[in-house]
């Protein structure tokens, strides 16, 4: 039933309000994932940059033996993120680059992951953000950092649920009813990979420079943070995260390489 305003002129049903609302936001969303998705590459490492420029590491709550637990929460937490990308992308893989810039997909993938979460990428993604966050310690990462990576993967996976809803269709609506945006749910998983053969080669190929990034970054921040509080003494416990830098890099290389020279082609 239409209501009317205190003047006497009708106005539109809460609900249609609402609806309306909804709508606009979703736009709104939209509109801000094609920003981001367009700049993703180079703006998502240039927050990190900014963070390590006009911010400091911290202990976690101030107190050292806490922030070691903390920390190696966090290092657990970016690796489970890197290892459920690479996961997802040696069973079945959305190829998430676009097409000139824009949002694209040739077909819509519900199998392996994307049977449990729409945007298991996503969800490694954000898995790796925590993460770090969590091993630098800043209040910063807390208050401005993570909360602004989950509105610019929200915004993203709106704009692209746009895009298949528009070309899927029907299709796509089945798929969203049944299957959670980002929590997964993993009943079934046995199954929906079983009709797979995990293809190491093709996770390696895709997904090393990303590998190789998060774990740099680990030894880095931990690195940093140690130069901070302790100064740079050079002892040899002190610089152990530094020289475990020269594997990561033998391992980029060497994976480059192999890339490279199609070693690294599925069978």
């Amino acid at each position: 039933m239409t209501s009317r305003a205190a003047d006497g002129v009708p106005t539109k049903p809460t609900g249609s309000l609402e609806g309306e609302h909804r709508s606009r936001s979703r736009l709104l969303l939209a509109a801000s994932g094609r920003f981001f998705f367009r700049l993703r590459n180079g703006l998502f490492p240039a927050v990190f940059v900014i963070l390590f420029l006009v911010t400091r590491p911290a202990y976690f709550l101030g107190a050292p033996a806490l922030d070691r637990l903390i920390v190696a929460i966090g290092i657990a937490t970016a690796l489970a993120g890197a290892s459920f990308r690479m996961a997802v992308i040696g069973y079945a893989y959305i190829r998430r680059g676009g097409k000139d810039g824009r949002i694209f997909a040739d077909r819509l993938v519900v199998q392996g992951f994307y049977a449990h979460t729409r945007n298991p990428m996503y969800v490694g993604n954000f898995l790796i953000t925590v993460g770090m966050g969590l091993i630098y310690g800043s209040v910063w990462v807390y208050v401005l950092v993570i909360p602004f990576f989950a509105f610019a993967y929200l915004s993203i996976v709106v704009a692209e649920e746009t895009y298949l809803r528009a070309r899927f269709g029907s299709e796509f609506e089945a798929y969203a009813s049944r299957v959670n945006r980002f929590l997964p749910d993993f009943r079934g998983l046995r199954g929906s990979l079983r009709e797979f053969r995990f293809d190491w080669r093709k996770a390696l190929r895709k997904d090393y420079g990303t590998l190789s990034g998060v774990l740099a970054g680990i030894l880095f921040v931990i690195q940093w943070k140690e130069f901070y509080y302790r100064g740079f003494e050079f002892r040899s416990r002190d610089l152990l995260p530094l020289s475990l830098f020269v594997p990561v890099l033998v391992f980029y290389t060497v994976v480059r390489r192999l890339k490279k020279t199609r070693r690294l082609v599925s069978r």
